[in-house]
């Protein structure tokens, strides 16, 4: 009931849905791991894209990244925001985890908090294949939820989990800043 609470607080209040409305929608879908995504569908709230951006290691192309917000700009308070990944070579879900880990620790995530939040995505992500989508919706600071393939994974209902996740590609202090001014949309 904590999950349909918080939804309730965070998610419909700015789509201006009855609560009431919003649980019978939960009843009637059954699911424990209810598809928030959704929620902004059925409300015909489209997410449009903020920028995209191309990663790379060398010659190698990583994966293709690609920022959506409800308007199609880039503010750091507005939510929610939608970060899809697409792969271009498979990963094994140890790989992401531990690449996920250092550049946590690159943005200055307290050391005593990558634990926590890694539990999070240990849980959630599989192997990626080249062509694979893993795409991420932050609702709030602490509430979000992984797709792969744009099935819905578990929601991640954790203190500081989403803004750490997307501050990876969207803090200042990421490694990859010009991989951010093109997400954010800085040079339209």
């Amino acid at each position: 009931m904590k999950v349909y609470t918080l939804l309730l607080c965070i998610v419909l209040t700015p789509l201006s849905v009855s609560s009431a409305q919003f649980e019978r929608d939960l009843i009637e879908k059954e699911q424990v791991n209810v598809n928030l995504l959704q929620v902004y569908d059925n409300k015909h709230i489209e997410l449009q894209m903020v920028g995209e951006a191309d990663m790379d290691l060398l010659w190698f192309s990583i994966y293709s990244a690609r920022l959506m917000s409800v308007d199609g700009d880039y503010q750091n308070s507005q939510l929610p925001l939608k970060l899809e990944i697409q792969y271009h070579r498979d990963i094994e879900a140890e790989d992401l985890i531990e690449a996920t880990v250092d550049q946590w620790q690159h943005i200055g995530i307290a050391n005593q908090d990558i634990p926590r939040l890694q539990q999070q995505i240990e849980q959630a992500w599989p192997d990626v294949k080249e062509g694979d989508k893993l795409s991420f919706m932050m609702h709030s600071d602490d509430l979000g939820q992984f797709y792969y393939n744009d099935k819905p994974l578990p929601i991640i209902e954790e203190p500081g989990f989403s803004k750490a996740f997307l501050g990876i590609w969207l803090s200042e202090q990421t490694s990859r800043p010009e991989l951010r001014e093109q997400l954010i949309g800085a040079n339209k």
